[in-house]
């Protein structure tokens, strides 16, 4: 480990913002997914202001719920890759249905693949995948964090637990 400021020395886990994220609830309120339809088009991703830069074809088959699909088509360095990725839903307490991606790169433990909302693709990777698939994080963890260390030589030199430091620095919420 390196001496104090001399940076962070390991390895970081990669986090959800760094990529790209495919949001079933987004797609369904767009339109791009409709219960007893399909549907075809093309995902943009953009920032505000800006031109797309980066998009997804997409052709969704939901007319058979118990065999719904989306296919997705684009490219990755040049690369075209064409995969389905299987829709399954759940009943909610008041009715209708709740729609889910199955993970199609977790298969741990020979178990079914894991039901999500939402796909990531971080950079470097090829296929959409959980947040657990690629062991992703969120920003606001790896924040969250930032100032542990301080925290805990501020504790040993207040003989105090770093939790108490942490909660007495934590900014306030204004009213």
């Amino acid at each position: 480990m390196g001496g104090s400021g001399s940076g962070f020395q390991g390895t970081r886990k990669a986090t959800v913002e760094d990529g790209l994220t495919l949001s079933l609830s987004a797609l369904m309120a767009k339109g791009a997914l409709v219960t007893g339809q399909i549907t075809a088009g093309t995902w943009n991703w953009s920032y505000p202001g800006s031109p797309p830069h980066a998009s997804i074809g997409y052709v969704g088959d939901m007319r058979v719920p118990d065999a719904a699909t989306l296919r997705l088509h684009y490219k990755v360095n040049g690369e075209p890759l064409d995969y389905v990725v299987r829709l399954v839903w759940t009943p909610p307490r008041l009715g209708g249905r709740r729609w889910w991606f199955l993970c199609p790169l977790d298969r741990s433990n020979d178990r079914s693949p894991r039901r999500v909302s939402k796909l990531h693709l971080p950079p470097g990777a090829r296929y959409f995948g959980s947040r657990t698939a690629y062991g992703l994080t969120y920003q606001s963890c790896r924040d969250s964090n930032s100032h542990a260390g301080l925290y805990g030589i501020l504790a040993e030199r207040m003989n105090t637990d770093p939790a108490h430091i942490r909660r007495a620095l934590k900014p306030r919420r204004a009213t």
